[in-house]
């Protein structure tokens, strides 16, 4: 039924006003004919009774005469009532005496002499196609001498009723055509706001908004007027819950897009369905070629493992599983172990079905390595707090042995072999005490800035590492110009230093030379700005680095000794140097005449102007 009724509510209202129409005509045309032919039956009947009498009067004479030309004529004459078709005499037994000249060559039929039988009184009867026809006895002096036939005239009755039936039509017509002129008018006012509601609710459920689409025009104030008025309440109270969600939502794809964390979540096959930037980038891939990959595809092996078994007992248990550690390695890097802090939680769109299982990543690789350089900074700095308790210690009695080998050393009854092993740990002893000292000054850091001689820090220093460069087979070259000083705080200074001394003296496991420059002289500022400054230099004629590592040593934790480094020496040297608004630069290389160079510039009272 739906596919034969028209789209268009106008169409609609036509359709169903042209039915009813069309029926109802139907119907009344129907009751009209049946009632007309009623009462037109009744009509005749009364009409052809006394036709039948006044032209049985006239014809009775005649016959008893037996004028047969006269009744002829009588007969004929009868016709002038447009509403008798023939008229005819006929004997009792049905035998034709005389007719109507529009009767002739016609005998009766089935049902006139079935009416014969009961010819003796006036009848008037129906035949097979519905007309009437009517028989009476015609007397004379109270004898029957024959009978009387009329046969009406049926195309009148006909006529009539079709011109009923036309005019019915006709009015049936008109009446359609001025129900269907206020009822386009009507429907007009009412299927235009209807199709401007239909295409603005299409353009808004699409999420277009046209220029001048919303608000609606009211243009009635019908029914569809006050549609249309709630219809642009209703729109713009939508437009601000979606520009309030379009705002969710895009901070929630910004954070989850930009978020320092990794996120993704798996459907039921373990498929990705949703991953942010930070995560793909993580593992070597990006967020749209992720899409649809499983977990094994995304993770490496060995952590995958541990993801999808946490995955599919999220799915099975509906329980969320957090901050649980993992570790692995990464495709690109299988040397480097890493780990992760990982949180599994279930995603529901009905109650107590798991659509999806959520994953949370955080990587913690260098976070393990801090607390691992940690805890070897506290030993460090531990082990330094002992040795300069030690030295401190050392210190006291070191001076008594000193007064007392001094007191030997003048005492008469020593021969002169005896007074030369005094003297020789006089300058043992000596050496002990400036050892204790040099550790002493480590440990004992400066509260406020001030000059500090570059010549006697680098002397110090070299001091401290005087067994290990022995050792070693390394010798120490110093090339300084004059006494130049710096502006800063000692013991940072000392530690930046000792740090690159100690530094070149592990390039040089197998023996080689040192050499240490001071001087004044021009370079460059944090900001590049040439002016005048200190220039100290610490070369070695060690194994040298490539490019990939030079461009890494100042990074925190980034170590080429895994065994003994943390990772933090020049890091925190470099935050040294800035401190002090020094510029440090590296050179190395790794050819036959192989060796790494740090040059530090120290600008004059950078310390005092940046304060």
């Amino acid at each position: 039924m739906r596919r034969v009724l028209p789209a268009s509510f106008f169409w609609q209202l036509v359709l169903g006003t042209f039915l009813a129409q069309t029926v109802l005509l139907g119907v009344f045309i129907i009751y009209t004919v049946v009632t007309q032919s009623e009462i037109a039956q009744q009509r005749t009947r009364q009409r052809i009774a006394l036709q039948l009498n006044r032209l049985e009067a006239a014809c009775a004479q005649q016959l008893a005469d037996g004028d047969m030309k006269s009744l002829h004529s009588v007969l004929e004459l009868s016709r002038i009532a447009p509403t008798i078709e023939v008229a005819r005499i006929t004997d009792l037994q049905g035998n034709t005496l005389a007719v109507s000249d529009g009767g002739k060559n016609r005998d009766l039929d089935a049902y006139e002499r079935k009416a014969l039988a009961s010819g003796a009184q006036q009848q008037v009867f129906t035949i097979g196609n519905g007309q009437i026809e009517a028989v009476t006895p015609v007397v004379q002096n109270g004898k029957t001498l024959a009978l009387l036939w009329l046969e009406p005239n049926h195309a009148l009755s006909l006529n009539t009723l079709n011109t009923i039936v036309q005019i019915s039509l006709t009015y049936g017509v008109f009446a359609l055509l001025a129900n269907l002129v206020p009822l386009f008018l009507i429907t007009t006012t009412m299927t235009r706001p209807l199709q401007r509601l239909r295409e603005a609710t299409q353009d808004f459920s699409e999420g277009s908004n046209p220029a001048g689409s919303f608000p609606l025009p009211v243009t009635t104030s019908n029914e569809a007027g006050a549609l249309t008025t709630s219809f642009n309440m209703m729109v713009g109270k939508l437009e601000l819950q979606r520009e309030g969600l379009l705002d969710t939502l895009a901070l929630l794809d910004s954070m989850l897009a930009n978020a320092p964390i990794g996120f993704a979540f798996f459907d039921g096959e373990q498929r990705c369905v949703r991953v942010n930037g930070f995560l793909a980038r993580m593992f070597g891939t990006s967020a749209r070629r992720s899409l649809g990959l499983t977990v094994m595809d995304i993770y490496p092996q060995s952590l995958g493992q541990q993801v999808a078994a946490s995955i599919t007992r999220v799915f099975e248990k509906d329980e969320a599983i957090r901050n649980l550690e993992m570790s692995g390695v990464l495709a690109d890097h299988p040397d480097d172990s890493r780990t992760w802090l990982m949180s599994f939680y279930p995603v529901h769109t009905q109650e107590h079905v798991v659509k999806w299982v959520g994953t949370v990543i955080v990587e913690t690789t260098e976070q393990r390595k801090a607390e691992e350089a940690l805890r070897r900074t506290e030993k460090l700095a531990a082990t330094g707090r002992l040795a300069a308790s030690i030295a401190h210690e050392i210190n006291n009695p070191l001076e008594a042995v000193t007064n007392l080998l001094y007191l030997l050393g003048t005492h008469d009854a020593l021969d002169a072999t005896a007074r030369g092993f005094v003297s020789s740990a006089q300058s043992e002893l000596a050496r002990v005490s400036e050892i204790t000292q040099q550790m002493l000054r480590f440990h004992r850091q400066s509260t406020f800035p001030g000059s500090i001689s570059v010549t006697d820090v680098l002397t110090s220093v070299v001091s401290l590492y005087q067994s290990r460069l022995h050792t070693v087979g390394v010798t120490v070259t110093n090339r300084f110009r004059g006494d130049p000083e710096v502006f800063g705080y000692g013991g940072e200074l000392r530690q930046v230093l000792a740090n690159l001394i100690g530094n070149a003296i592990d390039a040089m496991p197998s023996g080689g030379q040192l050499l240490l420059r001071a001087s004044r002289g021009c370079g460059r500022d944090l900001a590049g700005t040439w002016c005048e400054g200190v220039r100290v230099s610490v070369t070695d004629t060690g194994t040298g680095m490539d490019d990939a590592t030079a461009g890494k040593i100042f990074e925190p934790f980034f170590t080429t000794k895994p065994v003994i480094g943390t990772g933090l020496g020049l890091w925190v040297s470099l935050e040294i140097l800035r401190k002090h608004g020094a510029t440090v630069r590296v050179r190395s290389r790794q050819t036959t005449k192989s060796g790494t160079t740090f040059m530090l510039f120290f600008p004059d009272n950078a310390l005092s102007v940046s304060a």
